[in-house]
């Protein structure tokens, strides 16, 4: 199977971090919000949760208790394996370089960034080396030429006018604006392109952009089986994102990505409980405004 650069920090964390960061400064402003918590329940402290924790503790001070409820070890997909003497990363193992959330994060905890390690790319499609990387640029591409055409830049022009529009989040964070849902989040960033997204396969998309098959199979399906274990029957928005994942300029922390997990908790000053949370349920008191019931396993 082909070799490409690994997995990317999931979508659902990213939307997450959008959806959150951009309401976040109402909350404690909301109008059905008379009464600030006391208690607040984060479930996962994966980077989701642990940034919802770090933000809540901005947004409601040292008041409100919170509880962050994980199974599990802190860093849910930023996870490593250990073999031998080293740390290997298994989950969302790189970042991209426009993740603006990730790099604040970073230098707010004082974690310094991965070096990097010189690497190549070869493409092996199970019985003989397809493609396998010069030091020579104009010898790569002269290769890449031959067999695929256009297809590498026209993919990497594809992909940074998605992140063109993708980055159009961080404006809407600095004025406020929130959104009810996905949907109309997407559509603020990229309207009726990235909804078509979410309704096609990724195949389907690059296909009816002018992207060859054999593009497809011999590039764009390794991409999305190492960051997404999917083939390019993958949703076309996560498949965009996970192209993007191969991109140039990609970074990681030193120690592990799972350190800014563990760093953002910290700072949240969050009480981490060793509990599977199996259910959540509204409790509605007589004149008094409602509040969850949360059953864990510890």
């Amino acid at each position: 199977m082909p070799t490409m650069n690994p997995r990317t920090l999931s979508l659902r964390a990213l939307l997450f971090l959008g959806l959150w960061h951009t309401g976040r400064r109402s909350l404690a402003s909301a109008p059905e919000l008379q009464d600030q918590p006391k208690k607040i329940a984060v479930v996962g402290a994966g980077i989701g949760g642990t940034a919802a924790a770090y933000y809540l503790r901005q947004e409601f001070g040292a008041g409100v208790k919170i509880d962050v409820f994980e199974p599990d070890t802190v860093g849910g997909r930023l996870a490593t394996v250990k073999i031998g003497d080293y740390e290997f990363e298994t989950g969302g193992s790189v970042i991209h370089p426009l993740n603006l959330h990730m790099k604040h994060f970073i230098e707010k905890l004082g974690i310094p960034p991965r070096k990097d390690v010189p690497s190549k790319m070869a493409i092996f499609d199970g019985k003989e080396l397809m493609f396998e990387e010069s030091d020579w640029f104009i010898v790569n591409f002269l290769r890449m030429l031959w067999r695929y055409g256009f297809n590498f830049l026209r993919m990497q022009m594809w992909v940074e006018s998605i992140l063109d529009k993708f980055m159009r989040i961080y404006q809407y964070q600095q004025y406020s604006y929130s959104f009810s849902s996905v949907e109309r989040l997407l559509h603020a960033m990229g309207g009726d392109s990235f909804l078509t997204l979410m309704n096609q396969t990724l195949e389907e998309t690059m296909m009816s952009e002018g992207f060859s098959q054999i593009f497809l199979n011999d590039v764009v399906a390794p991409i999305t089986r190492v960051n997404y274990g999917q083939s390019v029957r993958i949703n076309g928005f996560v498949g965009a994102v996970s192209l993007a994942g191969a991109d140039s300029g990609l970074w990681a922390v030193d120690g592990g990505n799972k350190r800014v997990c563990s760093g953002l908790l910290y700072h949240s000053k969050s009480e981490l409980i060793a509990a599977r949370v199996t259910s959540i349920s509204v409790k509605v008191r007589p004149s008094k405004t409602g509040t969850f019931h949360i059953p864990s396993l510890g």
